[in-house]
């Protein structure tokens, strides 16, 4: 599947497998056992590119982080590796390469967390994106379970969380874009799918089901005001 996309993103001697191959020797190397049965493994990968090939892939990039990103997740599965963040290919260029040629680097970074009503952000050098899609889509997570907006309970207001990318994975896993912690909520319960002006939400086989506006389903548009609610979390999609 990846290799049809490298394929029309790269007229060098780059080979797409060949990248795919160092994301997971990446973890194979780096990989620590931390207790019986887990061990970590790195969770954010920048691949440098020449100048003339980052070039060539800047309209694929996104597209290939993704699909590189879920070969990672089904590579970890596969080997019984864990993640503490979610895991991220980007691309960037690095002027002492040639084309046709690559380097993998990675970093553990954890993701974002909603617990008892607040966003826990990772403490982190690592630039954070902005979001590039239009209207700034975002998550309003509700405190204490409260489902309308601009409540306010002993912990404070609503918490925003903005949605930076195509695809934000929601669910209790520590490789979750955000991570609910919430013992009604799946490891990987449900994706939000931004793409241009259309907002889709994707039921992924969860325990307990997805709602919107009260109602279960497998799959939503989202529309500014759309009410979600996962486990005991509630939140609300906003869009200017």
């Amino acid at each position: 599947m990846i290799e049809g996309t490298f394929a029309r993103a790269f007229k060098s001697e780059l080979q797409p497998v060949e990248v795919a191959s160092n994301v997971q020797r990446e973890m194979d190397e780096r990989a620590a056992i931390v207790a019986q049965g887990r061990t970590l493994v790195p969770n954010d990968f920048v691949v440098e590119l020449s100048g003339s090939d980052r070039e060539r892939l800047a309209v694929y990039a996104d597209n290939l982080g993704q699909e590189l990103s879920k070969l990672a997740r089904e590579y970890a599965t596969e080997q019984g590796y864990s993640f503490v963040g979610p895991v991220r290919v980007r691309f960037e260029t690095a002027d002492d390469l040639q084309t046709g040629r690559f380097r993998v680097r990675s970093a553990v970074i954890r993701g974002d967390t909603f617990k008892d009503g607040e966003i826990i952000k990772p403490v982190t050098d690592h630039p954070r994106r902005g979001s590039t899609v239009p209207g700034r889509p975002r998550l309003l997570l509700s405190p204490g379970g409260a489902a309308a907006e601009g409540s306010l309970t002993a912990r404070g207001a609503q918490q925003s969380y903005e949605l930076t990318s195509e695809v934000t994975l929601l669910g209790r896993g520590t490789d979750c874009d955000l991570r609910l912690v919430d013992n009604g909520v799946s490891r990987h319960h449900a994706e939000i799918r931004v793409e241009g002006d259309e907002a889709v939400l994707v039921d992924l086989n969860s325990t307990n089901g997805t709602f919107v506006n009260g109602q279960q389903v497998k799959r939503a548009r989202l529309v500014d005001g759309t009410r979600i609610s996962l486990g005991r979390t509630t939140m609300t999609f906003r869009r200017d």
